[in-house]
């Protein structure tokens, strides 16, 4: 319970990170914003003083004082105020009564009262003072209060929208989070009845393309593969189990009859023979199991080269001919062309070797055995036909499992301990080759296919 609060509380947390850099992220954008705007406005109204730079800095005296007086009696006089000063700071015209304090030829704020109606208000003003070739000093105003209420105005909408945009990001963040704790909540549940034990259950999915969705089908692809791991080596445990039962009670049964009968040298030695027999095939199963454990462990691919499965094919027939001569079996290899794959030597040589040792057991006298490497499709393979019962479809999987023996293997041939296409299977995985049981007619056609260079 501890561990829930604990995993709700880092959760919460890491929402209220994000929520912050969300919310600092709007502050910064609405300011940027406010910013940009303000600066615009005040750009236009200091672009329109600069121009009255150029049109009265050669006015003359007579003349500037005229068009002040002039433009300070029209309807816009006191949003574009006018003043012309002489040079010691006399007021000569216009309704700018006092010369402001300022460089000349720069944009600058100034404040003045104003009547409207019966009372007196503070306006705000940008003005520029123009110099001119006179000796006068004429003073341009331009009223920036609409640009301060407009600001204001802004300042309010973006307090607002700022507001609601925080409410709605704490209002999804807190969704966000429930519906996240639900999940996990869900997954933990699962994965506390997948440690208990119940390898069939599956962490909860909704068929979306969200991050915990795609983070339940990877884990729940390891699950099936760890479920049938644990199921092959349930599998395997039984099996050994039920394999060398039979041996070892042949042993024990062989021990007691020569403990109780045995009445010479000869019946002694008669009991220590088969109980050698019996104690060589358990040690036989064990050390084919070691195999498939040792390969499957490190691989052995630091002794990986170039390996021609051509050679491997004819050393493998030179060894089982005089086997397969015995037997009345034609053995023959097909193809004359190297076909070249990089692997081990050693173990191709011996998945090779379990393959025909498997045709030679259940193909009957005077059938046929081919070998043959050859290419297709770019792919290398290697395959080892026979004209004995085949292997039925429905088998063709379990028959690569450690210890399965099929009712047909057991009726068409000499006892054996179940593990060679193990061995075969594990040594092709080793390969990156994949291992192929098709349908001879008759017989059976096995292929191990190397995946292209």
């Amino acid at each position: 319970m501890q561990a829930n609060k604990r995993q709700t509380r880092m959760h919460f947390s890491s929402v209220t990170w994000l929520l912050a850099v969300f919310i600092s992220s709007a502050i910064v954008l609405f300011t940027l914003l406010y910013w940009v705007t303000h600066s615009y406005l005040l750009h236009e109204v200091d672009e329109r003083l600069l121009g009255e730079v150029a049109e009265f800095h050669s006015i003359g005296r007579a003349e500037a004082i005229a068009d002040i007086a002039a433009l300070s009696r029209r309807d816009v006089a006191s949003s574009r105020p006018y003043g012309v000063f002489d040079a010691d700071g006399t007021w000569l015209a216009g309704n700018i009564h006092t010369l402001p304090v300022a460089r000349h030829r720069k944009p600058f704020y100034y404040t003045q009262v104003m009547q409207d109606g019966h009372r007196a208000i503070d306006a705000h003003f940008r003005g520029i003072i123009v110099p001119t070739q006179s000796g006068l000093r004429i003073v341009v105003g331009h009223s920036i209060d609409e640009i301060i209420d407009f600001d204001r105005t802004l300042v309010k909408m973006l307090c607002v929208g700022l507001m609601l945009t925080i409410i709605l990001a704490v209002g999804c963040g807190a969704a966000l989070n429930a519906m996240s704790n639900r999940r996990i909540r869900a997954i933990s549940v699962t994965g506390r009845e997948i440690m208990a034990g119940q390898l069939n259950r599956r962490l909860p999915t909704r068929g979306t393309h969200h991050d915990l969705d795609r983070l339940a089908e990877i884990v729940n692809t390891m699950l099936d593969e760890i479920e049938r791991l644990v199921a092959e080596v349930r599998g395997v445990c039984a099996g050994i189990a039920h394999d060398l039962r039979t041996p070892m009670t042949h042993l024990r049964a062989g021990l007691e009859r020569a403990r109780r009968r045995s009445a010479s040298v000869d019946d002694y030695q008669t009991a220590v023979e088969a109980a050698i027999v019996q104690s060589d095939i358990v040690l036989n199963r064990f050390t084919a199991l070691l195999r498939i454990a040792e390969i499957e462990a490190d691989g052995r691919r630091a002794s990986f080269g170039e390996v021609s499965l051509s050679t491997v094919l004819r050393d493998v027939v030179d060894l089982y001919e005089p086997v397969a001569d015995d037997r009345g079996l034609s053995v023959t290899v097909l193809g004359h062309e190297p076909v070249q794959v990089t692997g081990d030597v050693d173990l191709l040589f011996g998945a090779v070797e379990n393959l025909l040792d498997n045709a030679l057991k259940f193909t009957p006298r005077g059938g046929m055995i081919t070998l043959e490497a050859t290419t297709e499709a770019g792919e290398p393979i290697v395959s080892v036909a026979d004209s004995g019962p085949g292997i039925e479809a429905g088998e063709r999987e379990a028959v690569l499992r450690p210890f399965y023996r099929s009712p047909n293997q057991q009726a068409h041939a000499p006892a054996g301990h179940g593990l060679g296409l193990s061995l075969v299977a594990a040594i092709a995985r080793v390969h990156d080759a994949d291992v192929e049981i098709h349908d001879n007619q008759p017989g059976c056609k096995m292929v191990l296919r190397f995946k292209g260079a």
